[in-house]
């Protein structure tokens, strides 16, 4: 190439690593340029818009109540309702044995989670256990999400650097803030108390991508210390922050011209927080991963699948994902079996999903050498998804949106790059970029506040899940357990036998629904007793409640209020007829249970019932 055309050849505008190795040339300047005192006297306005932003969605959630992990986390749980005395056993055990009273491995690899929950104690200790209190609490951290969020930001691209620019509202870190504040798929985030983990969590790998810029700008070792701190306060909430051991190196690589044992050095704090936060967790659960597959397809939803079966429903998810990013509409809680379907390669969607990912694979691989905004964006997307992808690991579910809270960063940053660096390349492009940026931002904070109100309480979320989610079993059964409890259970004693039976009819198809879906949920199974002995004590119906009965004991499914009923029914049957129905049923379960539950107790139990009802046979009419 010529000298004439070099000089021809611009940069391309892409590449956004100069910024750090500019600002060393000038250390004194930039310091006091970058110092917090200026930082927030220079960008008040971008500060105040996204500060505002963030309390007009969510304020209205301090008046929402404790929902769904709520109760195992919070309300029942018997460290966090010990307040500050239950810390040292919050710390000391598995996330989830303060509410069952022992360790279960509910899901593959456990959950060590401790600060969060540690943080719902405190509140017990000062404020009784207030949800408001909670729910302000999480809507104030989410504040300052935003304002990390954009800080962070401004060192990744500093030319927003400057917030005293007429073009404040227009820069990379400002719009790709305002996305992420506003994005409809945070509301569970922010919504649901026990979201926190994740808002901790995401604070804490701001804060460590905070202090590694600090340190790449001034070479001083406190700010490795510091950055250390925000990592290992971020895992301790949520093990998603592990992504990091490969965001903070990439991280570094795209957006500065450091040397590689800087690269290395910023690396450290993570890869410390990291491995001291796998060493307490493998002394408290037990183990890192877990050994054996969970059998329970509520907290394992792939246990039976195929190989291909279970890839094509996985890349099925991630499909969703990218759909919900651009277009988050409609939202629901509950993903479960089987809201989504069983996927195929014979279906179209997953061959899709696997395209655009290879897709997004490619344009990293093209953008890594040039740096590009594209490569770092879809690599922060990426890796951050990776750990809840059930890729690498069960996570215990199909999908959830607060899954993707902390991935959807790297889709903000695409979005407000291709907007105010690629759209804006001119007067009329940036006309048509500010449009499509005010419009995304109406778009996604009404539908933020439509969706909101859904998590005031159990029975708003599970009946916004019933309408989203009518082919989940589980979003079946809530909403009949919410029908049972709220308008079964409060009739008055003296209720006639005409209304009780109305309110069971419009109660049970909703289990029957969920048992269509899934005849092996336990939960609904369980239901299902309890219906079949109110629908007896209406009817006295002996063949049906056998055969209600009998249908929960062949799911292999231990049913203690079976037991329970069965002792009360041998006691007030009162026909020969009905008694010998209940003693060949009794005969049928000793058969069964002498198969496959022989080392239990339900032989003998059964055993008992049959011979007290064969004592009573021959005194009934």
């Amino acid at each position: 190439m010529s000298k004439k055309n070099k000089q021809k050849v611009k940069p391309p505008p892409r590449k956004i690593s100069q910024s750090i190795a500019t600002t060393q040339k000038t250390p004194d300047a930039h310091k006091k340029k970058s110092g917090s005192k200026n930082f927030f006297l220079e960008h008040w306005r971008q500060l105040s818009v996204i500060s505002l932003l963030a309390l007009a969605l969510y304020i209205e959630s301090v008046g929402f109540n404790y929902v769904l992990d709520d109760t195992i986390l919070i309300v029942e749980n018997k460290f966090t309702q010990k307040g500050i005395k239950g810390i040292g056993d919050i710390f000391q055990y598995e996330s989830f044995r303060g509410y069952f009273g022992e360790q279960k491995d509910l899901v593959e690899g456990g959950r060590y989670r401790p600060l969060t929950i540690a943080t719902f104690a405190l509140e017990k200790s000062f404020t009784g256990g207030k949800p408001w209190f909670s729910h302000l609490i999480n809507v104030l951290f989410y504040v300052f999400t935003g304002i990390l969020l954009y800080r962070v930001l401004l060192f990744m691209f500093p030319r927003a650097r400057s917030g005293l620019s007429n073009n404040w509202f227009f820069s990379v870190p400002f719009v790709a803030t305002v996305l992420f504040i506003v994005h409809p798929l945070h509301i569970e985030v922010v919504g649901n108390v026990k979201g926190r983990d994740e808002l901790f969590a995401f604070l804490g790998e701001m804060g460590g991508l905070y202090f590694t810029f600090k340190y790449l700008e001034q070479k001083r070792l406190k700010h490795l210390v510091y950055s250390f701190s925000c990592f290992f306060i971020g895992i301790l909430s949520k093990e998603s922050v592990l992504t990091f051991l490969a965001i903070v190196p990439l991280t570094a690589y795209f957006f500065s011209d450091c040397s590689l044992s800087d690269k290395i050095k910023v690396t450290l704090p993570i890869a410390l927080a990291s491995f001291i936060y796998i060493v307490i967790r493998v002394s408290v659960i037990g183990h890192l991963v877990g050994s054996g597959e969970v059998t329970d397809i509520m907290n394992n939803p792939f246990y039976g699948m195929t190989k291909g079966e279970k890839m094509a429903t996985i890349f099925y998810t991630l499909l969703l994902y990218l759909k919900l990013l651009i277009y988050p509409h409609p939202l629901t809680h509950d993903y479960y079996p089987y809201h989504i379907p069983i996927m195929h390669w014979n279906d179209w969607r997953p061959i899709l999903s696997v395209l655009l990912y290879m897709g997004l694979v490619l344009i990293f691989v093209k953008g890594f050498t040039r740096k590009t905004v594209w490569a770092y964006a879809v690599a922060f997307y990426l890796v951050a998804l990776s750990i809840v992808s059930n890729l690498f690991i069960s996570i215990g579910t199909f999908m959830n949106e607060r899954f993707v809270y902390h991935a959807s960063l790297g889709f903000c940053i695409a979005a407000a790059w291709l907007l105010v660096r690629k759209v804006a390349y001119n007067s009329n492009g940036k006309n048509v970029a500010l449009f499509f940026f005010v419009a995304a931002t109406i778009a996604f904070s009404i539908l933020t506040l439509i969706r909101l109100p859904d998590w005031r309480t159990i029975e708003a979320l599970d009946k916004a899940g019933l309408r989203v989610s009518p082919n989940s079993a589980r979003a079946n059964h809530f909403y009949a357990v919410d029908l049972w409890t709220h308008h079964y259970l409060t009739l008055p004693k003296n209720a006639d036998s005409a209304r009780r039976r109305a309110v069971l009819d419009s109660i049970n198809p909703y289990f029957e629904r969920a048992l269509q879906i899934l005849p092996s949920y336990s939960m609904a199974n369980s239901m299902k007793a309890g219906m079949a002995a109110e629908y007896h004590k209406l009817d006295h119906d002996y063949p049906k409640l056998i055969k209600a009965f009998e249908e929960v004991n062949r799911t292999h499914i231990y049913e203690k209020f079976v037991l329970e009923y069965l002792r009360y029914v041998n006691k007030t049957v009162n026909t020969q007829k009905d008694a010998k129905l209940l003693a060949a049923f009794y005969s049928r379960m000793i058969d069964y249970y002498n198969q496959t539950w022989k080392n239990t107790t339900l032989p003998a139990d059964y055993g008992a019932l049959l011979k007290e009802i064969q004592d009573r046979i021959p005194s009934l009419p």
